[in-house]
Formats: C-alpha cells, structure tokens, sequence
C-alpha cells in the first residue's frame, strides 16, 4: 500500500481515492467540511448555490480501469438524493465494472438503498454501505442535518441493505449524542457487518456559522458533551466490541494508535 508521509485523517482513513460528481448538496448539514471549504473559505460558490447541487456530467461519464489494492469512497463532498441517484448509480456502475471495491458513504434515503441494492447487485462483494448515523434523535438530527433523512428512515436504509446481503457498516462522525452513543450503538450493531465508527466534530469555531441564539446552544451543547471524560467512558464501554472503530479525532484525544497507512479502514 502507499505510504503517506502524514499520518492519515477524514477520509483516508477509510479510502486511497474519493470521487464526486456534484457541486453542492441539498441536505444543508451545519458542520459540513465541503461547505465551508466552497462557501465560506474559498468562496467558490455561494450559500444559494450549494443548497441548489449541479451534476458534472462529465465525471458521471468518467472510464475507470482497475485501482489494484485500493478502496474508492464515493462520495465525499456532496450525498446520494433522489435528484440526483440515477448519475450516481451510473458513476457507480462504471466503478465497479472494472473490478473496484467502492465504499459508498450516504445518509440514506430509503428509495436511493434500495435502487443501488437493486442495481448493483451483481457488483455486491465489491461494495461496502457506510451510513451516517451521528444520532437517533430527530431533534437533534433536524438542527444538525436540515434536510437529510431521519432516524427512522436511515434505520430503514440499513436493514435493507443488511436483510439484502450487502456489506454494512456505520459513521457516527460526528456524533452528535454523546449521552446516547453507547444505546444508539446496540441499536444499530445487529445490522452492521462491517463495523460502526465513532468520532467528535471537528473544528466548530470555522465550520459553524453562529447566527441566532440557538445556534449558539447548539454549539455548546456539542461542546460540553464532547469532552475528554466522555470520549473515555464511551471507549471504556466499547473499545473490546468486534465491530467499533475510532476515528482519528478519537484516537489524538485518548493517545491511541494511529496508522501510518492510508486506507486501512482499520
């Protein structure tokens, strides 16, 4: 595998490539990487047009050979929507027909699983579903992530592909109930095959605007939470589970090991 000169973090812990086929994304999430390099950071689109996603069709069409030995996360900056699943089950199948393995990473719409489950059936031992799922309370989870899914529906989306023999797993980064993952974790561990990854929300200050007053008790919610002690008694709890993983946020605030080589998933 190659050697990275930094220790890996964000997605090549799990990936040696990301690929994406949109700029933007409709689900409007407020800790969002992607947005705030585009819209806040670098400027290179508006707020306006980051909620309003165009497809590059270009990358959709886009020949892929064999990356021998390497994963494929996809995507990475944008999600899978109805409006936009028939290009990326396109983008998909010309993934996988050379033979890739593809992480596919969503918060899932119910309809979106199962026409990736229907479609790409033939490609199953190749695919591994990762759903986001930082909590279980709809509550929180319409602050943080306006216009994704709920819990409901992305439980759905996990046991469909679960009950349909696709490989399984979990991001709960960021999580964003620290005084329910562990009961969140046993809710979700029977549908999981793979594994469930846990880890904190990064650099808030840049990535959250704070606008109102309830965005200013949201923040400080996910603040007094994720906290040093919780992070250990929630790893006390987990660290022996067959399926938990630690991201690597994680993994610098309770001095655990890191790898040194990118796309281990481990």
């Amino acid at each position: 595998m190659t050697k990275d000169k930094k220790r890996p973090s964000g997605t090549y812990e799990w990936a040696h490539k990301t690929y994406n086929i949109c700029n933007g994304c409709e689900h409007g999430c407020r800790f969002c990487f992607a947005h705030y390099n585009a819209v806040m950071r670098f400027k290179t689109m508006t707020s306006e047009q980051w909620k309003n996603p165009t497809v590059n069709k270009k990358a959709v069409g886009k020949k892929w050979g064999l990356l021998k030995g390497k994963t494929i996360m996809f995507p990475s900056t944008h999600d899978i929507t109805p409006a936009i699943l028939d290009d990326c089950i396109t983008t998909l199948n010309n993934m996988l027909s050379p033979g890739n393995k593809v992480l596919i990473v969503s918060k899932p719409h119910l309809e979106c699983v199962e026409k990736m489950c229907e479609k790409l059936i033939s490609y199953k031992s190749q695919i591994l579903f990762r759903f986001t799922i930082g909590a279980l309370d709809d509550a929180i989870l319409r602050y943080w992530e306006p216009n994704a899914p709920n819990a409901a529906e992305r439980m759905a989306s996990l046991r469909y592909a679960h009950e349909n023999g696709f490989s399984t797993s979990i991001s709960m980064e960021p999580n964003l109930d620290w005084t329910n993952v562990i009961d969140n974790f046993y809710k979700m561990d029977p549908y999981v095959s793979d594994s469930i990854w846990i880890g904190a929300m990064n650099v808030i200050d840049r990535r959250v605007a704070i606008e109102t007053d309830e965005d200013q008790k949201q923040v400080d919610r996910i603040k007094g939470q994720q906290t040093l002690q919780n992070m250990t008694d929630v790893y006390a709890s987990l660290k022996n589970h067959p399926l938990v993983r630690w991201k690597e946020s994680i993994k610098q605030a309770l001095n655990l090991d890191i790898p040194n080589e990118i796309g281990l998933d481990i």
